[in-house]
């Protein structure tokens, strides 16, 4: 959440929520006078979402990432957790494409992702774990470094990029490219 810094008053998307549990502490940061939204495909997790507690409750709704059911320009800020590597490249490309359209100019976008470390130990833990997920999309996406192609190609540009787990989660924010920069 540190990473986010997510703040009174925003209008923050969580794509790919899950069960809503960032999206609630997002929620909880961005206070009564803020929009907290999470989507997902996934009609269980949402079920599970919407039954938690919480004292400034995010709206959560089914929507598919590639087709986002909100204006232009409507979101400070957008995160996306662990959501990303499920999706094949023109999935994920699509996806981006809709986060970008949704965020206002000077937004940001978060994501939280496997990485493919340096170290020769760490590389092989991190291709073991995505081994582990099971996704054909996750390893492809790790192995080619998709995912920063992927977001450099619709308009975004990296402005931070952290690791964690010795190197094989990383923490990107991202700005949309400024026109004329």
């Amino acid at each position: 959440m540190d990473f986010v810094s997510p703040a009174k008053g925003e209008r923050i998307l969580d794509v790919c929520c899950g069960t809503g549990v960032f999206t609630h502490m997002i929620a909880s940061r961005a206070g009564l006078n803020g929009q907290v939204i999470g989507v997902d495909l996934c009609k269980s997790a949402l079920e599970i979402a919407r039954s938690q507690p919480s004292g400034f409750p995010p709206k959560f709704l089914k929507a598919d990432a590639e087709s986002l059911p909100f204006n232009s320009s409507s979101f400070d800020k957008c995160l996306i957790v662990f959501g990303l590597h499920h999706m094949v490249r023109q999935v994920r490309h699509k996806t981006l494409t809709e986060v970008h359209r949704t965020l206002i100019p000077t937004a940001s976008l978060f994501v939280v992702e496997y990485n493919l470390p340096d170290r020769i130990m760490a590389k092989l833990a991190a291709k073991t774990l995505v081994k582990l997920d099971k996704s054909k999309e996750a390893y492809d996406m790790l192995l080619n470094y998709g995912l920063l192609v992927d977001m450099e190609q619709v308009g975004f540009s990296i402005k931070r990029r952290e690791f964690i787990y010795k190197g094989a989660v990383q923490l990107i924010e991202a700005g949309k490219k400024q026109v004329g920069a």
